[in-house]
């Protein structure tokens, strides 16, 4: 009997252990699923920047020689680039980016300073408030032991003046 429910024991534990295992395997098929969708859809910073400034084109529909241009809407990255060529667009833009991170770094080590210090100055007064308290007990017990050492004092002394006291002779006048 004691066999029996140990197999069946064993038996579920084997159950449990394939259905985790094809558990498992599904959820990294479908992590390996996303990973790809993820960096199929991913351009590079340069793709998007070739991709907003595409040249002007001469249309009309007549396609006369005095057709307008056609200008696209550009950002101020946009003029830049007319102006440098996409290569030092892309220096330029990852120069700002740098700067933009380095800013933000600092603003981060800012905050982070400022939680810091309150944390120290927050310590600091706990630390002072129990040495406060370790040197209020460390006084009440020198007092306390004072006042148990002159009682004591004094009861040896009344103790000492009563064997005195029943040993003299009263004298009546």
């Amino acid at each position: 009997m004691f066999g029996s429910n140990r197999d069946k024991a064993l038996k579920r534990l084997i159950e449990q252990n394939n259905a985790l295992k094809q558990k498992l395997k599904r959820s990294e098929q479908e992590r390996k699923r996303m990973a790809g969708d993820i960096f199929a859809t991913a351009t590079t910073a340069n793709e998007q920047f070739n991709e907003r400034n595409q040249p002007i084109v001469l249309t009309s529909p007549e396609g006369s020689a005095n057709a307008v241009p056609i200008i696209p809407q550009i950002s101020g990255a946009g003029v830049i680039g007319d102006i440098l060529g996409p290569e030092q667009t892309a220096r330029v833009y990852n120069a700002q980016q740098l700067r933009d991170l380095q800013n933000a770094n600092r603003r981060s080590l800012e905050d982070q300073f400022v939680v810091g210090e309150k944390f120290r100055k927050n310590e600091y007064a706990r630390q002072i408030a129990a040495a406060k308290d370790r040197q209020r007990i460390a006084t009440q017990a020198t007092l306390l032991q004072q006042g148990q050492l002159g009682a004591q004092s004094l009861a040896q002394q009344a103790l000492a003046n009563t064997g005195s006291v029943l040993a003299s002779t009263p004298t009546y006048q």
